[in-house]
């Protein structure tokens, strides 16, 4: 299993659609963040602005682990799964990777790549953003004072972690569109539907509640989107979402009740897609 993940990532980390999709997040922030050092190096002093609390300051810092939760950044990943999965179908080659593994270490495989390289990508930017961060206060932009390296640690760890989802979501779900359709196109237009579907969630929800109340109610707490959201609030904001149903209606679930339903849909879709896939005819 170790070997199929080495394998896989060897393939994978030089591939120009992983430079393009995953590599792109670190390569940008760091040439934002030398332009930015060189800019204020050379710069006239600019007056104080006013004092930010260490818990803002802390709060901000975390900003780039909200990428995954994003629409882009959401489009990029299942990109890259698309990538990782159905390209095999376009180039004819998992007849070729075939015989030698498995079928279901092939696609455990594929998914540690993807969650891996993904989530690798994105730590990576954290950490040019934390140290652009220093390298400015040695140039008189003061950190707060408050700000411990404990609680730099503890707030990103817990961003992170929250990050794990969107990542494992899209991934999931990207997988499962590529070994239905063997296409990296119709992956990639099915996964930006399913985003934009979710930005329509409030307007949907009210539409459709105003014809069928009860059915529109139980899509919306059954379906993902809404837990996807839901959980993205509760990191970005320290609240839940409350999708509007109508003037006397709304759907407001819990932390836990989202995390709970977003794991049994990330479950289903990988169960689906390992039944499926070890029923292709892939010669």
């Amino acid at each position: 299993m170790i070997d199929a993940v080495a394998a896989e990532a060897l393939k994978m980390r030089r591939h120009r659609g992983t430079w393009l999709m995953v590599w792109i997040f670190p390569i940008a922030i760091f040439l934002i963040a030398l332009a930015s050092l060189v800019y204020y190096q050379f710069a006239p002093a600019s007056p104080p602005a006013d004092p930010q609390s260490a818990a803002a300051w802390i709060a901000d810092s975390t900003i780039f682990w909200r990428a995954p939760g994003s629409a882009p950044g959401r489009i990029l990943i299942a990109g890259f799964s698309a990538l990782l999965f159905a390209g095999e179908y376009s180039w004819n080659t998992w007849k070729l990777i075939i015989p030698a593994r498995k079928r279901w270490q092939l696609v455990v495989a594929k998914w540690a790549v993807a969650v891996g390289f993904v989530f690798a990508a994105f730590a990576l930017t954290d950490l040019i953003s934390l140290t652009t961060e220093w390298l400015r206060s040695l140039q008189g932009s003061a950190i707060p004072e408050g700000v411990t390296l404990s609680g730099i640690l503890a707030a990103h760890a817990r961003a992170a972690a929250y990050a794990l989802l969107p990542i494992a979501y899209a991934t999931a779900f990207a997988t499962l569109f590529a070994v239905l359709t063997r296409s990296i196109l119709a992956t990639v237009i099915i996964s930006i539907g399913l985003v934009i579907l979710e930005g329509m969630l409030g307007l949907l929800g009210v539409f459709f509640h105003a014809r069928a109340p009860d059915l529109t109610r139980f899509l919306i707490e059954t379906l993902p989107p809404y837990h996807m959201l839901n959980l993205i609030e509760w990191a970005n904001r320290k609240a839940g979402l409350v999708s509007p149903l109508g003037p006397d209606a709304s759907v407001a679930l819990s932390w836990t009740t989202s995390l709970i339903a977003l794991l049994a849909w990330i479950g289903l879709a990988m169960a689906v897609t390992l039944v499926r896939f070890s029923r292709q005819d892939l010669n």
